[in-house]
This record gives structure tokens, sequence and C-alpha cells, in this order.
């Protein structure tokens, strides 16, 4: 209705005979006015250094926005002849953005089944490699545009071959970017943090959990080559500080070279190594894959 009553105001505005009358127009605008009030703002952007003086004192307009980023990535590789076998591999990489708050999501699954053969002389497939692992890391930026930050991390895997039935951990601390330029960055951090190792049962001893106060040190180096070519280099270690007691050390190499807009393809090289485990278990593991990667 405001509208209708605002439209026929204007025609009868533009009409040659109010035109000339600007006494008659001033009772106009009035109910003009009053139809259609001016709403006052009840915050202020401040993108000047110095607000104009009718918005001093108004709070600030919350504008942050809220980003959603990362990749799917899944690989599969079979082989038959001699010694039939296969491996199918699959990782989520989200990162969230808001303000100072960023966090980071993944969830890496990773499976191989052979063919062997059985006490009775048949071929059989079964499961010789099988984990998943999951983390989530929260950084909160100390000053708006700065390098230093305040992490917040969890972790949590499980490996059938490894010799431990799962592996979790939890840490905090203080991290920096110490290097950045228009291709590339260098994050590190550390600090303290808590673990616990479920050792897995055996023929020769039973499950065990093993508890333990850690140090947790991380970095990331990034370059970009070109547009279509991205390097990246991360390195974990939770170490124990008691001797005796199991220290977790991670490093993941990759290149990732751009298809289209959307798809890429990765070539990725990952060690995990364990400083105390039994026997009969590799205390050092590696893993190769090449990957296709559908960005979000």
């Amino acid at each position: 209705m405001k509208q209708l009553i605002s439209f026929i105001l204007l025609l009868v505005l533009s009409s040659p005979v109010v035109a000339e009358d600007s006494l008659n127009s001033q009772p106009i605008d009035a109910i003009l006015t009053a139809l259609n009030p001016v709403e006052k703002p009840e915050c202020y952007h401040f993108t000047d250094e110095v607000p104009p003086e009718e918005f001093i004192g108004f709070p600030e307009c919350d504008i942050t926005a809220s980003v959603i980023t990362g990749s799917v990535e899944v690989g599969a590789f079979f082989n038959t002849g001699d010694n039939d076998y296969a491996i199918g591999k699959a990782k989520a990489d989200l990162v969230h953005e808001v303000g100072k708050l960023r966090s980071n999501w993944i969830l890496d699954l990773f499976g191989r089944i052979s063919e062997k053969e059985q006490e009775n002389g048949k071929k059989e497939f079964e499961t010789t490699d099988q984990k998943w692992a999951t983390s989530l890391q929260s950084n909160y930026t100390l000053e708006e545009g700065g390098k230093n930050y305040l992490f917040g991390f969890v972790s949590y895997e499980r490996n059938r071959f490894n010799g431990f039935d799962y592996q979790s951990s939890i840490a905090s601390g203080w991290g920096r970017r110490w290097y950045e330029t228009d291709k590339a960055f260098f994050d590190a951090e550390v600090g303290p943090g808590y673990k616990v190792d479920e050792v897995a049962e055996t023929d020769t001893h039973n499950n065990e959990t093993q508890k333990a106060v850690i140090i947790r040190a991380a970095a990331t180096y990034e370059r970009r080559f070109f547009d279509t070519m991205q390097f990246k280099q991360t390195f974990s270690a939770e170490m124990a500080p008691k001797s005796g007691e199991n220290s977790k050390y991670q490093s993941v190499s990759s290149i990732t070279t751009k298809l289209i807009d959307s798809l890429a393809l990765k070539f990725a090289f990952k060690v995990d190594h364990n400083t105390e485990v039994e026997k009969d278990t590799d205390s050092t593991r590696t893993e190769t894959s090449l990957t296709l990667v559908f960005s979000i």
C-alpha cells in the first residue's frame, strides 16, 4: 500500500503544474518521508582510521565472512597375475575460516587386500593393510593480519598392522608464520600435549594402554610453481620426554598438478615412525600414493 501511494505521489510531482509550485512540494516531501522513513544504522563499518562524527560511538558491524574450502582425493590400484592384490586410498581435507579462526579437519583412509595361499593349498584374499586416521586443528591468529597464532590439535588413528590398536593425542601451543611470499609460506608450531597408545595384543603379551605427556612440534612448507603445480611438505613430532616411552614422527611430501579447474593429480610420499614397538613390528612404515584430487 505504501509503495502504491508513493508511486501516485511521484506521478503528481512529475506534472508541470506541481513542478512549478515549490511551496506545494514541501508537504508532499514530508508525506513521502513519513511513508518511507530512513532506517538509522545500528553499527558502522570502520574502514577509515577516523569515522565520521555522526558515527562515533557506534559499534563495529560484524562483516566476518565464513568460508569453507578443501579437497577430496581418491586412488586405487589393482594387480593380477601370480600375486593378485588391490589397494585403495581416500582422503578428505577441509578448511573452515571465519575471522581470525581457521580450522582444518582431515580424514585419511587406506586399505590393501592380497591373495595368499592357505594351508589347504587354496588361494584366498585377505587384508594385509588397513588403517584410518583423523585429525582436527584450529588456529587463532593473535593480531589482525599477523603471523602469530595459538593452536589446538587432536588426532586419532587405528592401524591393524603397526603394533597398536589405536593411537590418540591432544596438544595446544603457539605457532608462527615465519616466511611468506606470494608463492610460498612456512609455518612452525610447538606446544605441550598428552597421548594415549593402546598396544595391540600378541601371542607373547596382552594389550596395554600407554599414556604419556608429550611435546608436539609441527612444520608446513608450501610452494607454488607456475599456476598448475604445487609442492607441500609437512612434518610433525609427538615426543615423549621419558626414556622408554613411545614417540611418533610423521613426514608427508606431495606434488599436486592441476588438470582442470577443480581436478588435479597428486603424488605423495608418507613416512610414519614409532620409536617403541614390538620386535616383530617395523618401526618405520612408508606409503606412496597417486590420487585424483577434487577441489571444493
